[in-house]
């Protein structure tokens, strides 16, 4: 599918784009939020500790600094247990948890009262530590300064990020899908009425109606005004155009049968060659006037309805019966009763008395007319058309035959109503031995851009 021309993939890419950008903003600032509420809360554990060991400082009669209490956390206890304590005082061996074995934690050269920072500890682990700087009374001294610093291997907060960071993922993920679909269905259900003017549309180019019709909201209604009044203009013009060629066809008509007289009055006096070129202008301009007035009869293309097919081709039969010629032919019907096709009744009537009447002048005995999946196909059992020829009888106004009445415009208005319709027009040998006329009108409700 083409995403640069599908409005509907161009929202909904859009809308994820937003959708992504927006969960992996919350989604790190989710994670970073996390950690450092596991650091308030391991800083607290710190601090609570804290307490505990600054409770329990003494100092011995050798002036020896003793903590009196073992801490509540059995993690102190236990060799590389991932807590630790350490006091440290100038001058003095520092004193330290059991869990620091045989190590001893760095202490930065601070003044400060209280610090937070990241550490090395027992084999270079890295442990989130916080130091404090207390004083305590002395019975040989005022105040003895004391350095007290609690850790926690970094890799319990990190170990408690991470499953945090999963599971926000699983969460976020679950969340995006959600989104997606929402979107999705947002998506539809917002086009919708863009659909339904398609539909709308559909069904006037087949001839269903005359208007989209249906409710739409206060967005596209105006939309959906403009389309139908820009329908009903397209008719309006059409229809006086149609009568201005008419009109303009029934007004030269007098003129034309005047120059023709005035030929023939010529002829008798015998200027014959003056006479001749005046026939022959007016010929050439009665065959424009009959080629433009069939022009103009034609519809824009964009069929308003269906017009049934049986009664048309019944209807253009019995008038070319009463023909003087050929009132022997025998005429073969195999058309479905509800066989409709979409094109305005007028067209349809061009299109078939055309095809009819050019079957008529050539054919011998028969003529057949059948409506088979989409195609009408008329066929005769006259002379036919050398293959070479076959494209050169659809020019307006070429005659193969200078014997058989007619102007010629035929099948070159039949090409025209197929142009407009963009119905394909297909000519071949008929296998009766005449001249096989098909038209294909499925392409026709598929493309309907090309005019006269």
């Amino acid at each position: 599918m083409n995403t640069a021309g599908s409005l509907k993939l161009r929202l909904f890419f859009a809308a994820a784009l937003a959708i992504s950008a927006s969960l992996l903003i919350a989604g790190l600032s989710f994670y970073l939020i996390f950690q450092r509420y596991v650091e308030r809360v391991a800083l607290n554990e710190l601090d609570n500790h804290f307490v505990q060991l600054a409770a329990s400082i003494r100092i011995d009669e050798t002036g020896k600094i003793r903590a009196r209490t073992t801490l509540s956390d059995p993690r102190f206890q236990k060799p590389y247990g991932g807590l630790y304590w350490q006091i440290n005082e100038q001058g003095q061996e520092p004193l330290r948890s059991r869990s620091l074995f045989d190590n001893i934690l760095p202490v930065p050269a601070t003044d400060e009262f209280q610090t937070v920072h990241i550490i090395k500890g027992p084999n270079n682990t890295l442990l989130f530590a916080t130091e404090k700087a207390i004083k305590i009374p002395s019975s040989t001294a005022s105040e003895r300064d004391l350095h007290i610093t609690l850790a926690v291997d970094r890799d319990e907060i990190d170990a408690t990020v991470r499953s945090f960071g999963h599971d926000l993922m699983i969460g976020l993920g679950l969340l995006y899908a959600a989104l997606l679909g929402g979107s999705f269905l947002q998506v539809q259900v917002g086009l919708r009425p863009l659909e339904a003017i398609r539909r709308g549309i559909e069904a006037i180019s087949k001839g269903a109606t005359h208007r989209i019709e249906g409710k739409f909201p206060s967005e596209v209604n105006p939309l959906v005004e403009e389309v139908n009044t820009l329908l009903g203009a397209r008719e309006e013009q059409l229809a006086r155009a149609r009568q201005r060629a008419s009109n303009l066809a029934h007004g030269l008509k007098t003129p034309l049968t005047v120059m023709s007289t005035l030929a023939d009055n010529l002829a008798e006096a015998g200027l014959l060659n003056e006479a001749h070129d005046i026939h022959e202008g007016a010929a050439q301009m009665r065959l424009l006037v009959e080629r433009e007035l069939a022009r103009a009869r034609m519809a824009s293309g964009h069929a308003v309805q269906l017009t049934a097919l049986e009664p048309a081709i019944k209807r253009m039969v019995s008038a070319l019966k009463k023909t003087a010629t050929n009132d022997a032919l025998l005429w073969h019907s195999n058309i479905a009763a509800n066989a409709q096709i979409a094109m305005e009744p007028a067209d349809l009537l061009e299109l078939i008395g055309n095809l009819l009447d050019n079957a008529r002048k050539w054919a011998k005995n028969q003529i057949y007319v059948s409506w088979n999946q989409n195609t009408l196909t008329i066929e005769d059992d006259g002379p036919g058309v050398p293959d070479d020829q076959l494209e050169a009888i659809q020019m307006r106004g070429l005659r193969l035959d200078e014997n058989v009445s007619g102007s010629g415009l035929g099948l070159g208005i039949v090409r025209d109503l197929c142009d407009v319709y963009g119905f394909d027009l297909v000519l071949k040998r008929s296998s009766l031995g005449g001249l096989n006329v098909s038209v294909e009108t499925v392409s026709g409700n598929m493309s309907r851009n090309r005019q006269v």
